[in-house]
């Protein structure tokens, strides 16, 4: 009897055949499987595919149809139940979770097969897709079915694709937030209590950097932008965050953001990062969110971070600078000074494209006479200005909390970090 006269009997001799080889010695359990579908459903072309392919979650995302075969009880599956952990008083989720199974599975009006198994192999646990696609139906080249590789296609285009959803990194790998993304949806700039002239800036900033890439290359600076939210928790640096995400994904060129929030997992945190800047340059450009950046990045990794971040081009300015720069950054760090170079440059250039009025400066220059009209010049002196003065501000804040906290006021909690990543590599 073929499967073309019993469907049933094809199915129950898969069965019979799987049970068989876990109750003897084993060889390759893939190739078991394979073979008993190839020997018992003729005439249709068995595919094999990673379950990481999506083609149960593309259905479960009611892009496709597929009914587990329950019948004669074929299958094996742990029935499991997912409690509610929140009061709302809703109810859990029960359902099947299946080692073993067959779906009858349809997409775009075809009709699909599909087998789906876990198994162990040299130590791992493997979950595998087979997919069957009767020959009389599809177009078959080099035994591979058509219709089966258009299936997987949209399958893993589908798994790979937001859909109201944010990318999160956590315990060393990404997922999917529609969680994330509803609150993001729900903070707007105008929720934002901030100095209005700096808001202005930093919306003006985050969208100059997408709109000038032209730019960035022409002046041979890294089309990359990192931003650092840090104070007190309550002053305002996740909801200015989910401001700019929400910002940003609602531009004509969505720009997608990856929120990273921790490098735990058993491989270290330096494989963490390099997964996470894996990501990043497959997304660019994108926004790249470190939560409690602080916390994250220890004396361990920073250097490791720090030259994920780097670039190897070169930013070109007159040798005289060299002696008045260092003059006025002393006690900079090298991060200071690179943050210091570029903003200087981003701001010559936004002022030649009119984004911007010219820059002034600050009315007594030091260094070379020389350099007094010198526009790259004068643009650095502001710029270290303005940075000295927020590096003033931040100690000021530092010793008031431990003057408090020496007359017995109960201190605030201490500040932390956000960190965003702007980057197209």
């Amino acid at each position: 009897m073929t499967a073309s006269e019993s469907p049933y009997y094809a199915k129950a001799q898969v069965f019979k055949d799987v049970s068989k080889h876990y109750g003897s010695a084993r060889y390759s359990t893939d190739l078991a499987i394979t073979s008993a579908l190839r020997f018992h459903y003729p005439e249709y072309t068995t595919t094999v595919t990673p379950d990481a392919t999506g083609v149960l979650a593309f259905a479960k995302a009611s892009q496709a149809e597929a009914k587990l075969d329950t019948t004669a009880n074929e299958y094996t599956a742990w029935r499991v139940h997912q409690p509610v952990t929140d009061r709302s008083g809703r109810d859990g989720m029960t359902g099947d979770s299946v080692s073993f199974g067959k779906y009858d599975y349809k997409w775009k009006g075809r009709e699909y097969i599909v087998y789906v198994a876990s198994f162990f192999q040299d130590y791992n646990v493997i979950k595998n897709n087979y997919i069957l696609s009767h020959t009389q139906e599809d177009e078959v080249i080099d035994g591979r079915s058509k219709r089966t590789d258009e299936l997987i296609a949209a399958a893993a285009q589908w798994a790979v694709d937001l859909h109201n959803e944010v990318w999160v990194f956590d315990q060393e790998y990404w997922s999917k937030n529609s969680e994330l993304w509803k609150s993001v949806q729900e903070s707007t700039w105008d929720d934002v209590i901030l100095d209005s002239t700096m808001k202005k800036t930093l919306i003006e900033d985050v969208e100059g950097f997408f709109d000038r890439k032209d730019d960035y290359k022409e002046f041979g600076v890294p089309w990359k932008r990192g931003i650092i939210f840090h104070g007190i928790p309550g002053n305002g640096k996740t909801i200015s965050i989910k401001a700019l995400m929400h910002f940003l994904s609602f531009r004509s060129d969505s720009i997608p953001t990856l929120y990273v929030k921790s490098l735990a997992g058993c491989h270290g945190p330096h494989y963490a990062i390099r997964e996470i800047f894996v990501k990043a340059r497959q997304t660019a450009p994108c926004l790249l969110v470190f939560e409690d950046l602080d916390s994250l990045i220890t004396d361990q990794v920073k250097s490791f971070f720090l030259n994920e971040l780097s670039t190897k081009k070169p930013i070109d300015f007159p040798p005289e600078l060299s002696g008045a720069v260092a003059e006025i950054t002393d006690g900079f760090s090298f991060a200071y000074l690179k943050e210091t170079f570029i903003q200087a440059l981003l701001i010559l250039v936004a002022a030649q494209r009119g984004g911007v009025e010219e820059v002034n400066g600050i009315e007594d220059l030091s260094g070379p006479e020389s350099l007094k009209q010198n526009a790259l010049w004068r643009t650095i002196s502001k710029q270290v200005e303005t940075l000295r003065i927020e590096m003033e501000n931040s100690r000021k804040s530092a010793d008031e909390a431990a003057q408090n906290a020496s007359n017995g006021a109960a201190p605030p909690s201490g500040p932390t970090t956000v960190g965003c990543v702007i980057e197209y590599c």
